[in-house]
């Protein structure tokens, strides 16, 4: 560290540390070779009593930034902030103050736990400033009551300019696929219709899924054409890896609710950083990403299997799309442009100092 750079601590209730959402936000725009930040991100987990004030004493930090943090410890660590004089931010990325049951009932229960409600809500409330990932999300919350200063990112997920371009070669043969978790069965099955139907029609079109969720019955009857591939948990191992599999076409379906909404572009880049041209939902998510052709939007059934269709049978156009996509990446993705982002409300909030202990 050097003398002019400040210490931000990011605390997670993860127990597993930080996150795929601390290394999108966090980690990689500041931690990027070869850039002078203003400050470094240090990390720590949810943790109680005495670990609390070892972690101040041991990283000092000018700021705390507690992210996703969903269980009432979040207040200890904002009472140990306060009596350093230390400002609090709530980074927040989804509408965790209304998970519906679209996501899997786990996710439902766990979420919308009364206890765990209360402590997301005091956490958010205690903090000097709510730093949300999208604009819709910030809208969102101040619907649910939220009183505390609200500021929107403009980009969240965010890419190194190294990185774009920087592929191995596609599958030699059609292959499409889709990138999720277990919660996202109800977004896949929008578009497994449109999938199977152009699978019929292309008898050399592979399908792919990539992560915890689960293979639909419905794509048995096509044995080896459909496969899937176990998730990777290290963030940089899974973004390697999607790059690794060749996909012509990657595929972003978004059931349309109001906690969706909220969503940011992430599939998009991450789909745009692995070579792949995206076809997603026709929702405001994904309109800027898909804005000036690096990407297209579907929304009904035939949109979905034309859309998929022309992307496999015009190489030309696919090519063309994925050279925007990734021309977008570079200008309005950067790790530089999140940082600036980020590094701006950490001094917007360090200006104005911490709230009275």
């Amino acid at each position: 560290m050097t003398r002019e750079q400040k210490t931000v601590l990011v605390v997670t209730d993860s127990k597993g540390g930080p996150t795929a959402t601390q290394k999108i936000s966090f980690s990689q725009p500041f931690d990027e070779p070869g850039t002078a930040a203003a400050f470094q991100i240090r990390f720590a987990t949810e943790q109680g009593g005495a670990a609390i004030s070892n972690a101040f004493a041991s990283e000092a930090p000018d700021l705390l930034v507690l992210s996703r943090y969903t269980s009432a410890g979040g207040l200890d660590w904002i009472a140990r902030a306060r009596s350093a004089h230390v400002p609090v931010i709530f980074h927040i990325d989804d509408d965790l103050l209304a998970v519906p049951a679209s996501l899997g009932e786990s996710k439902y229960r766990s979420y919308n736990d009364p206890v765990r409600l209360k402590a997301l809500r005091d956490n958010i409330e205690s903090s000097d400033l709510c730093y949300v990932s999208t604009a819709e999300l910030g809208r969102r919350l101040k619907q649910h009551g939220v009183t505390a200063p609200i500021v929107a990112g403009d980009i969240y997920c965010s890419v190194s300019a190294d990185e774009v371009g920087a592929l191995v070669p596609s599958a030699t043969g059609p292959v499409i696929g889709y990138m999720g978790t277990a919660g996202h069965s109800a977004d896949l099955a929008l578009v497994l219709p449109a999938i199977c139907e152009t699978m019929d029609q292309v008898p050399a079109l592979n399908f792919e899924l990539f992560g915890t969720i689960k293979t639909p019955p419905e794509l048995a009857r096509f044995g080896t054409r459909v496969r899937h591939l176990a998730p990777v948990a290290d963030y940089s191992e899974f973004r390697a890896c999607l790059r690794s599999l060749g996909w012509w076409v990657g595929l972003a379906p978004l059931e349309d609710n109001p906690f969706n909404r909220c969503k940011a572009d992430t599939k998009w880049v991450e789909y745009s950083l692995a070579g792949m041209a995206v076809v997603a939902s026709d929702l405001p998510v994904y309109h800027r990403a898909c804005a000036d052709g690096a990407g297209l939007l579907a929304q009904s059934r035939d949109q979905w299997r034309q859309s998929i269709l022309r992307l496999i049978e015009r190489p030309q156009e696919r090519a063309s799309m994925i050279e925007a996509a990734e021309r977008k990446l570079r200008d309005q993705y950067s790790h530089a442009r999140l940082r600036e982002q980020v590094a701006g409300i950490f001094e917007q909030v360090l200006a104005v100092g911490a709230k009275a202990a």
